[in-house]
């Protein structure tokens, strides 16, 4: 049921964390392309996620 639920209720402006805690870990060329589909630098990419990170973990 809970399962169901979840697919009913469509979110936005969410995050998800287990993705942005990847971002660091991928490959130089997929966080370039990922940075510059964001307009940004992929170390303003990594410095948005830790103040993110830090901000909303407590």
């Amino acid at each position: 049921m809970l399962n169901e639920v979840y697919l009913i209720f469509h979110f936005q402006n969410v995050l998800d964390g287990d993705l942005c805690e990847q971002f660091n870990s991928i490959d130089v060329a997929k966080q370039k392309s990922i940075a510059d589909d964001l307009d940004r630098t992929p170390s303003e990419v990594s410095k948005k996620l830790e103040d993110i990170r830090t901000r909303y973990a407590f």
